[in-house]
């Protein structure tokens, strides 16, 4: 711990009552808002967004302090409850415009695509801006109804695509090949779409850039063209070099395939480690001992742990003195008032980025992980240890390693007991309620609440350990590996796919699935820079 956070909890235990600013703003006096927003800090942006709710307020005055306090939720992107931007815009966007004040259009254009924000452009704009924001807005509908006959097909083509209406498409995609050779991409997908694939190969062939081979090699491959698929993946993305070692590899032409990896391997896309380890797996079985040192020598990250490799450890991070806010912070948490405290913190690292090292310690004191883990990035400061107490007693318990605990939870949900995924995943470990009630079964009591923080760690570790014992036919890390895909594809999934694909290393290159794929490289990396740091 550094010597300035003793300072802070010294401070803390020794604070009594509220600074001014929060005081005064605690009355929700007008006068008392009014001095405040006059202010700066946090503290101000508060007081003018409760002022903007204020009738009495001048309109004009009300918009202005409106449009700060959207400006600044929009910036810091704060991933808690009640710090969205959207619900800020919503108040920001008619006081502006009923202040006939320019920036309306803007902050309207932010609540795309709602129908009382598509209905405001409407009135403010028109032209190029009007159409340009509805289509980045993804209001297509509004687009295609307020572009004239002849104005930007490129827009048209899109909006139509986008839509599914695949078909209306087609004249105008080729009205903006006309101009543009970009607009065979899109004619070409779209062609492809309504299964016209002679026609689709026609289109992408007029566009020479890597995005128009991958999806030719993609109608190739799904006409059974595998080796003209082939070629045309060798000139298009790193999806479409990966693409097309599968495709090398499931004709027989190892050696080939095995000289994409390496290329693969050479770049920075998602892609690379994925084919140093294929790359360093089928030079083996193919005897090649030079191409296996060399796939070896590329693959980075933590599936190199899968072959004895350890990545490097993350970076320090570099040293700052005290942040100035720091005595306010533990003024406002003593005073039980942690929500202001988290403002504070905020409103510093949008102010001055360049101050993380020393604020991302106060966003980890505030539970604020995720955006402390963000802010931190790649550095070893984005590896906190929250929990300690409960994730070593509970890895301990089951066998595990905390350092694999954590990993698991910090790719999850980066320590946010309050997360929620889009598929319903829920907690600090991202259980979907069906496996969360498994687990309960398996620990012979009624589901606990998944929100919760203990719950979810004790969760997590009998279910990981669950897993490895599922997964016992391999030993060491490629029992891990097995156990972390089973975490995010299921164990069903992962042990199907295993005995389909002949082996754990098979499955990890031809799984169904991107998504576990992934996972398990991430996963590991966490391992990795966990075992690495003190």
């Amino acid at each position: 711990m550094r010597p300035w956070w003793l300072l802070f909890l010294l401070f803390a235990c020794r604070a009594q009552g509220l600074p001014e600013a929060y005081a005064l703003l605690e009355t929700g006096r007008l006068e008392a808002l009014r001095q405040v927003a006059q202010g700066g800090g946090y503290a101000a942006l508060l007081a003018g967004s409760r002022l903007a709710q204020r009738e009495e307020v001048p309109l004009a005055e009300r918009a202005e302090y409106a449009w700060r306090y959207a400006l600044f939720l929009e910036g810091v992107r704060a991933l808690e409850p009640g710090w969205e931007a959207k619900p800020a815009w919503r108040v920001a966007a008619p006081l502006l415009e009923g202040a006939k004040d320019p920036r309306a259009f803007s902050a309207w254009e932010r609540l795309l695509p709602e129908p009382e924000a598509v209905a405001a452009l409407l009135r403010l704009g028109e032209g190029e801006r009007l159409w340009e924001a509805l289509f980045r807005g993804r209001a297509y509908e509004a687009l295609l109804n307020a572009l004239p006959p002849g104005e930007r097909p490129d827009l048209r083509a899109q909006a139509l695509f986008r839509l599914g209406r695949y078909r209306e498409a087609l004249p105008f995609y080729r009205a903006w090949a006309e101009a543009d050779p970009r607009g065979y991409l899109g004619l070409g997908y779209a062609l492809w779409r309504l299964g016209q694939r002679k026609e689709a190969l026609v289109a992408f062939a007029r566009y020479d850039h890597p995005e128009a081979r991958l999806g030719q090699g993609r109608v190739l491959e799904e006409m059974g063209l595998w080796l003209e698929a082939v070629a045309a993946y060798r000139r298009s993305t790193p999806e479409g070099l990966w693409r097309a070692t599968a495709l090398l590899e499931r004709l027989g032409l190892r050696k080939e395939a095995l000289e994409l990896y390496l290329n693969l391997a050479q770049g920075d896309s998602l892609y690379a480690d994925d084919a140093a380890l294929r790359a360093y797996v089928l030079a083996g079985e193919l005897g090649l001992e030079e191409a296996r040192e060399e796939a070896y020598a590329r693959l980075q990250g933590g599936l190199g742990l899968l072959l004895g490799k350890t990545p490097p450890p993350p970076p320090p991070a570099p040293e700052g003195p005290p942040p100035p806010e720091a005595p306010q912070v533990a003024a406002l948490v003593a005073a039980g008032k942690e929500a202001y405290a988290r403002g504070e913190v905020r409103y510093a690292l949008w102010t001055r980025p360049r101050d993380w090292p020393s604020l991302v310690p106060l966003f980890y004191r505030l539970g604020m992980y995720r955006e402390g883990i963000r802010a931190a990035w790649p550095t070893a400061l984005a590896y906190p240890r929250p929990h300690r107490d409960w994730v070593e007693a509970y890895a301990r318990k089951e066998g595990l390693e905390p350092d694999l605990l954590y990993a698991l939870l910090h790719v999850e949900s980066r320590f946010d007991p309050q997360a929620v995924s889009p598929t319903g995943a829920l907690g600090l470990a991202q259980f979907l309620r069906g496996t969360w009630a498994d687990v309960a079964r398996m620990l012979g009591e009624p589901p606990a609440d998944p929100f919760d923080p203990e719950s979810a760690i004790r969760y997590a570790a009998r279910y990981l350990a669950w897993l490895l014992e599922r997964c016992g036919a391999f030993a060491g890390l490629e029992r891990v590996a097995c156990a972390l895909t089973a975490y995010n594809g299921g164990i069903g999934y992962t042990l199907r796919g295993i005995a389909q694909q002949g082996g754990l290393y098979p499955f990890l290159r031809f799984q169904e699935r991107d998504e576990p794929r992934e996972y398990l490289a991430k996963v590991l990396s966490a391992y990795a820079a966990y075992r690495a740091i003190p």
